[in-house]
């Protein structure tokens, strides 16, 4: 089933039908591929970046769609390809490169840790489960009276959440370093890691891209429902503009990470998001691509975009980093290409 070059045959083949059945526990386990190792037509994967084959992986959701260590990789010219698995996790627009061997990929799985991605899952049900409740009890105090200071407090919400994805990214795009103990590793270090693979955030799952922005909101979300539980109606009616302005901030931020994960995606978006994104009601792909010039000085809010304009003619960024350095001294980006020379 393999050629002369070491590489799998079609699989609609004879000789591939006559190959020994690859395990169909990647069809259950999306972010897992198969791999067929150089030389040999038995299937094979790698259970990490760099891991050695085995005979047979058992492809828990742990697991890397990658290539097989260096000294088992093909030349540029002959790369293996992944066997697609029955539920069409192919890339659409080509395979991906992988950062660590220099051949191709399709996905990046989810976070290795179990007990994070049970936290993320936990944090994705609780969160919409209390986004439901909250939106249907505001609907039922909403008041026609209310509709103009309603529609104030949704825009100034929707402000107020584009502004805060901004502080937070210009923060930690320009100040630290990912030498920083947790901090660095967790916070610091995804974000310079963006602009070496903006695309990288394309291959996460949607429980992986929204979890920690969930877990954020929950104590917000569940302040709201418990005052819809206990507040009388006379009270959550008077208070009905402005929880409709927190529900609003709670709502972009939460989607923070989503819209931004669609911004980077050009293949495959649903018709309403590209509708979206046109009218940039919600950050546009062309709009984003300002800030992925280096040194990503500029364009920060990655929630509407809305304010990234305004506050580039205003120079606030630039100001508010003139007046750090003037009290610290430290300069801004000054870690911002060192890590990258770093392993781990």
């Amino acid at each position: 089933g393999c050629s002369a070059l070491g590489r799998a045959a079609p699989p609609s083949s004879a000789a591939a039908r006559s190959r020994p059945s690859v395990p169909r526990l990647c069809a259950a386990s999306p972010g897992c591929a198969f791999w067929l190792c150089r030389g040999s037509c038995a299937p094979r994967c790698c259970s990490s970046p760099g891991g050695a084959c085995t005979r047979r992986c058992a492809c828990p959701r742990t697991s890397w769609a990658c290539s097989c260590p260096p000294g088992r990789r093909s030349s540029p010219r002959r790369r293996r390809r992944t066997w697609r698995t029955r539920r069409g996790w192919g890339c659409r627009g080509g395979w991906r490169r992988t950062r660590w061997t220099g051949s191709r990929c399709c996905r990046s799985a989810p976070t290795g840790n179990p007990g994070k991605r049970l936290q993320e899952w936990i944090s994705v049900i609780l969160c919409f489960s209390l986004i439901c409740f909250n939106f249907y009890n505001l609907l039922f105090y909403l008041r026609l009276e209310h509709a103009p200071s309603v529609l104030v407090g949704i825009f100034a919400g929707v402000i107020t959440a584009d502004f805060l994805s901004g502080l937070f990214h210009w923060g930690a795009d320009t100040w630290g370093s990912v030498e920083l103990p947790i901090v660095g590793k967790a916070f610091i270090r995804p974000f310079r890691e963006h602009h070496i693979d903006p695309t990288a955030i394309t291959r996460h799952d949607f429980i992986e891209t929204n979890g920690d922005n969930c877990f954020m909101t929950l104590v917000p979300l569940a302040n709201m429902a418990y005052k819809f539980v206990s507040f009388s109606p006379e009270a959550l009616c008077e208070t009905c503009p402005w929880e409709c302005y927190v529900f609003a901030l709670i709502i972009f931020i939460t989607m923070t990470n989503q819209i931004h994960k669609w911004s980077h995606t050009y293949f495959g978006l649903p018709g309403w998001v590209v509708f979206l994104q046109d009218w940039h009601i919600i950050l546009p792909r062309k709009h984003h691509r300002i800030h992925h010039v280096s040194p990503h000085e500029t364009y920060f809010c990655i929630t509407t975009g809305w304010l990234n304009y305004p506050l580039e003619k205003i120079r606030f960024w630039r100001c508010l980093e003139n007046i750090i350095q003037g009290l610290t001294g430290e300069k801004p980006r000054a870690d911002d290409m060192k890590w990258a020379q770093k392993i781990k």
